[in-house]
């Protein structure tokens, strides 16, 4: 998570910039003004959807600045806070670091809400729900991962990925071919996916898409039944599917600033959600088949009235 460092002394601001060699031009740049002698900061977003943005203050001198600020960004420029001084005729003096996360943690999950399944409803066979283990936890002694839940579909060479819920496409990878049988392929990180931000703040992410066939790209609109992709496989003659994740990130309690074994001042939590099936609205089962179903009250859910309108007179 790009990290940005700042030390105000008088008039004088040192900085660095959480940019790397390899990304030139990290998804969200903050960066401070002087205004008289307090300190204005304000961020910049190159991307789209929502982040939480956490700023952690040290140093603090002539200022009654709380240690921590944390708000959610969603527009393209935001001015984040003005650090003021105590006494007006002396600057303030302070030092912050600053992390980001894509995403806000949900005050409005709804645990009764139903998402549509994956794939079609004209599906002549049931689709087998996996239920996919957390591969660093497993192998690599990873941290647990809080409410960690991801399903994976096996579906047939041909067959359409559909939107679960209505969200907005804020990222999408593409051009990612099947890998050579064999081992290797089993522990292959990269996948060609579709990320879509939900109205309530979660992520849903679509992987293991056909190249080329991804239907949407960022900044489109999606609702339960829109075509994503078709499905993928990760390696030649493996099996087509779909993998999904349903998360939101949250602070992590094990964060310390400025060390480095607890990893990121956030970390993902996943929610396992109740889908529509043919048996009724459910949480899924490991191995078990479902047959996807859908109505008009299960797409409209979360539409507008101008939204269903439009959709009406297509």
């Amino acid at each position: 998570m790009p990290r940005h460092a700042l030390f105000v002394i008088a008039l004088l601001a040192l900085g660095q910039s959480g940019a790397t060699a390899q990304n030139t031009r990290p998804d969200i740049e903050v960066d401070s003004r002087w205004v008289e002698t307090s300190l204005e900061i304000n961020a910049i977003k190159h991307t789209l959807g929502s982040y939480t943005l956490l700023l952690q203050f040290s140093e603090l001198e002539n200022t009654r600045q709380s240690p921590v600020y944390k708000t959610v960004m969603r527009g393209a420029s935001q001015k984040l806070l003005t650090v003021a001084p105590v006494q007006a005729e002396r600057p303030v003096g302070c030092r912050y670091a600053y992390s980001y996360i894509r995403g806000y943690r949900s005050p409005k999950l709804d645990s009764a809400f139903i998402y549509r399944l994956p794939y079609s409803t004209m599906k002549g066979e049931a689709v087998r729900a996996i239920s996919l283990f957390n591969l660093n936890q497993r192998y690599f002694d990873g941290q647990p991962v809080r409410g960690w839940s991801a399903w994976e579909f096996r579906l047939a060479p041909g067959d359409t990925v559909f939107a679960m819920r209505k969200g907005l496409v804020v990222e999408m990878h593409d051009g990612e071919e099947p890998a050579d049988e064999g081992i290797a392929a089993t522990y292959r990180s990269r996948a060609n996916y579709v990320l879509v931000e939900q109205p309530d703040g979660t992520l849903c992410r679509y992987e293991v898409l056909e190249k080329g066939s991804i239907a949407v790209r960022p900044g489109d609109v999606v609702y339960p039944g829109t075509p994503i992709a078709r499905a993928g496989t990760y390696y030649k003659g493996g099996e087509y599917q779909v993998r999904i994740a349903v998360y939101f990130p949250d602070e992590n309690p094990r964060f310390r600033q400025g060390d480095s074994k607890n990893g990121s001042a956030f970390e993902w939590v996943y929610y396992n959600p109740r889908f529509a099936t043919a048996q009724g609205e459910i949480r899924l089962q490991h191995g078990r088949t479902y047959r996807a179903v859908s109505s008009p009250e299960l797409v409209q859910r979360e539409m507008t009235k101008r939204e269903i309108k439009q959709r009406a007179a297509k």
